[in-house]
């Protein structure tokens, strides 16, 4: 082992008095070398470990969190049906935001193929913009089971101030005490 030691020693020493400069650029290069196959280890790894994260991420993804929602797993949630504690409960809201009610109709549809019932309301009222925008934000916040369909709104000329609205409402109720 001594020999081969002496071997690399006198050819080294003999290397760096024949060519100082190629002894400094080998030197380099083996160091560069070095850098380069460890930056590909620690690449290799870091690749590995993300491959990892990203096999467990989409894991997770096609795992449901929750159970599936369905109408009938809300049913039991919805109040009973009662059209006249509705109606109260729309007349308060539009009280309370100074917005007159000009037109309501209700229809109960016939929903044998729902484990719920819905009612349908349509108002129309004229007022400004806002006002009917509010008392639709507080339809939502307060009668959770109403859903606001759509709103339609016109102006029989562009110099009236309130447009006259369409405002068509679902609510929806339980329907297991009810004839199915």
């Amino acid at each position: 082992m001594n020999g081969g030691l002496s071997f690399v020693r006198f050819y080294t020493r003999k290397l760096v008095q024949a060519a100082p400069a190629s002894f400094v650029a080998c030197c380099i290069a083996g160091l560069a070398l070095l850098l380069a196959l460890a930056s590909v280890a620690l690449g290799t790894q870091h690749l590995a470990q993300h491959r990892l994260e990203l096999t467990e991420l989409r894991s997770k993804a096609r795992t449901p969190v929750s159970t599936p929602y369905t109408p009938a797993s809300l049913a039991p949630n919805l109040p009973w049906f009662d059209n006249a504690k509705l109606v109260e409960q729309l007349g308060k809201v539009a009280g309370e935001n100074n917005l007159p009610i000009d037109e309501v109709g209700y229809v109960l549809e016939d929903g044998t193929q729902h484990p719920y019932l819905r009612y349908r309301i349509t108002l129309s009222v004229t007022a400004a913009y806002p006002a009917i925008r509010q008392f639709a934000d507080d339809v939502s916040s307060s009668l959770p089971h109403v859903d606001l369909d759509s709103i339609s709104c016109t102006r029989s000329d562009i110099a009236v101030v309130a447009p006259t609205c369409e405002l068509a409402f679902s609510a929806f109720f339980r329907k297991d005490a009810h004839a199915k």
